[in-house]
């Protein structure tokens, strides 16, 4: 199945102009070899990359959908593939019916009636990307990556966007799907565009999933554990080789046995399982306590970290995005061999189920209770066990969780690296998920940035360019019906993610359906970040981050010390710092700077 590559370019029929041009652009995308006439109409033409992809005729609709639609997990057919709507009024009505009977990894290219008009959605999990610029005289091009893009059809006024390059540093997370560069556009997950610069639409947002009526526990752990089944078999179905991560925790545990649940266990070659070099850090224990449940062998392989050179580092930066998913450069490499020498075409994880089933230890956990039962609350034991797992008093839980007067967006956690003047630009920054989420629980809020921020987990990376990485606990139904879940349901309890360990109780061993702690990764980035320090010093302090005063060189450096590891850890916001200079340093040699960039944040 994997990520097809696409190029369409989109023009409107009725300029002779736009259609001369048209052809002259389409001759030298042929010419180039590299991409496949995959279909046309009167105002589009599209093409497919060597890897293929599937692409359906959108007949009724007008234009294509590309990549991989799926039957709603509504329905017991759930796993096949399914046709995707078969046209409507509007756009926008295509749109709303595909994100609401149908799922998958797509684009839908959409041609308005009654106009020249042509829109285009990409699917609520983001998992196909796609960006968009002018090319003049109404012609643009819609492709999955620009750098893809022969001569003559590339973004001709692409600059950087200081503003944004600073806000991604602050906060990776509030940005969004906006790209860091003036001349293109993304087009963000769940969102209809017009082209070529028409508005964007949110047509799919996690904040509409969200309930506040007591839920029927014992019919939603049924319906949970179908979706994590349906999710696996479809999103696996067309790898005969893969391999799966077996890390020891709650989340690749259900994984795991959903892929036995629903007969895919025999194409995996691997169970893979990476153990720290500390005591703390090896979780072979539980990682094989699920393995012998199946009945397959564990793989293991020590997770020690190596020091990054600049060159690990240098090569992250021709993506279209900061790579921040491929930093730890030994750990993408040995996933990248093992992918190669087994022949396995994808990777299977449980990332994302932290954010899923709510592992985040928070007292705002507490708030939906709160919400639901008022002064009720205080006779619920979930207080008390709220309290335990947070290691503070009962009373400070229920002043955290009480409602504030009027709806609240949580503020934006900003890194601790950055200059005063780009944290005083931050003001008001989130990602517009969170914004819509507006006037909900603080526990619901604080669920859907988590879900947000797990874009990152679909971000460039080695790995990513040699197979496919597939995460059924982000898939869209499954994120759907755990918004709709309480957060005191989802992760009240003596432990997190309650509710999940209650639907998949008879799949788990018990060392893993019982376990308190899960493995930390804040300890082996530390361990990373020490490890690498000669290259880092001198990466980050005289790079043009420093330079253009979005990070503060006192700060970072006084961060890049063994102490400062050690008392007041920065390492993930020194990594994703490191990833974001590699970034920088490769495009402001081939782009110019944006014309609104202040002086101040522009690099020498």
């Amino acid at each position: 199945m994997g990520r097809p590559e696409y190029l369409a370019l989109v023009w409107p029929p009725a300029s002779s102009s736009a259609g001369r041009r048209v052809n002259d652009l389409a001759h030298r995308v042929d010419a180039e070899g590299f991409w496949r006439p995959a279909g046309e109409t009167d105002r589009m033409r599209l093409w497919i990359g060597p890897g293929g992809g599937r692409i359906d005729r959108l007949a009724d609709a007008g234009g294509f959908l590309v990549g991989d639609v799926f039957a709603s997990l509504s329905d017991p057919t759930a796993a096949t593939r399914g046709a995707a709507p078969a046209g409507s009024a509007t756009p926008l009505d295509v749109a709303r019916r595909l994100a609401r009977d149908h799922w998958g990894r797509y684009v839908a290219f959409l041609q308005h009636p009654g106009d020249d008009g042509t829109s285009v959605f990409r699917d609520p999990t983001g998992d196909l990307d796609c960006q968009t610029w002018p090319l003049g005289a109404g012609v643009s091009v819609v492709a999955s990556d620009m750098r893809l893009a022969p001569a003559g059809l590339r973004p001709p006024r692409l600059s950087l966007n200081w503003d944004r390059i600073a806000a991604f540093v602050a906060a990776h997370n509030a940005v969004g799907a906006e790209l860091l560069f003036d001349g293109a556009a993304a087009v963000a997950p769940g969102t209809l565009r017009r082209l070529p610069d028409g508005p964007a639409v949110a047509v799919w947002s996690p904040a509409a999933f969200v309930a506040t009526a007591a839920p029927d526990e014992a019919a939603l752990r049924a319906e949970l554990v179908r979706r994590v089944d349906s999710a696996v078999a479809a999103l696996s179905a067309d790898y005969p080789r893969l391999i799966a991560e077996v890390s020891g925790g709650l989340d690749s545990a259900i994984v795991a046995a959903a892929l036995a649940q629903t007969g895919r266990a025999p194409r995996v070659v691997q169970w893979l399982n990476r153990r720290g070099d500390r005591p703390e850090g090896d979780e072979r224990g539980h990682a094989r306590a699920v393995t012998e449940r199946l009945g397959v062998a564990l793989t293991t392989v020590v997770k020690s970290p190596a020091p990054l050179i600049e060159a690990d580092i240098a090569e992250l930066g021709s993506t279209v995005w900061p790579a921040i998913n491929g930093i730890d450069a030994a750990r993408d490499r040995d996933m990248v061999e093992r992918l190669r020498s087994t022949g396995a075409g994808a990777m299977v994880s449980g990332q994302g189920g932290d954010a899923v089933f709510f592992q985040m230890p928070s007292a705002l956990v507490a708030a939906d209770e709160v919400r639901r039962r008022g002064l009720g609350a205080l006779a619920s034991p979930l207080l008390v066990e709220v309290a335990r797992r947070t290691r503070t008093s009962v009373w400070q839980v229920l002043a955290e969780a009480w409602p504030r007067r009027g709806p609240s967006v949580q503020p934006t956690q900003i890194s601790p690296l950055v200059s005063q003047e780009v944290r005083m630009g931050m003001a008001g920054v989130v990602h517009p998920w969170a914004r819509d989420a507006a006037g909900l629980s603080p526990a619901k809020q604080l669920q859907i940035r988590a879900i947000a921020n797990a874009h990152i987990y679909r971000g460039d990376c080695r790995r990513r360019r040699v197979a496919d990485l597939i995460f059924p606990l982000l898939a869209q139904p499954v994120v759907e019906l755990c918004l709709s879940i309480p957060a005191a349901v989802l992760a009240g309890g003596a432990h997190d993610r309650r509710f999940a360990r209650a639907a998949f109780a008879d799949r788990l061993p018990a060392c893993v359906r019982q376990r308190r702690s899960k493995g930390d990764l804040t300890a082996y980035f530390a361990h990373l970040v020490a490890a690498s320090l000669p290259t880092l010093r001198p990466w980050l302090l005289e790079g043009c981050l420093c330079e253009a005063g979005v990070l503060d060189r006192a700060i970072v450096d006084r961060a890049l010390t063994p102490q400062a590891l050690i008392t007041a850890p920065a390492a993930s916001e020194l990594l994703c710092a490191a990833a974001a200079e590699a970034w920088v340093r490769r495009w402001q040699g081939r782009v110019p700077d944006g014309a609104e960039a202040p002086r101040s944040r522009r690099a020498a």
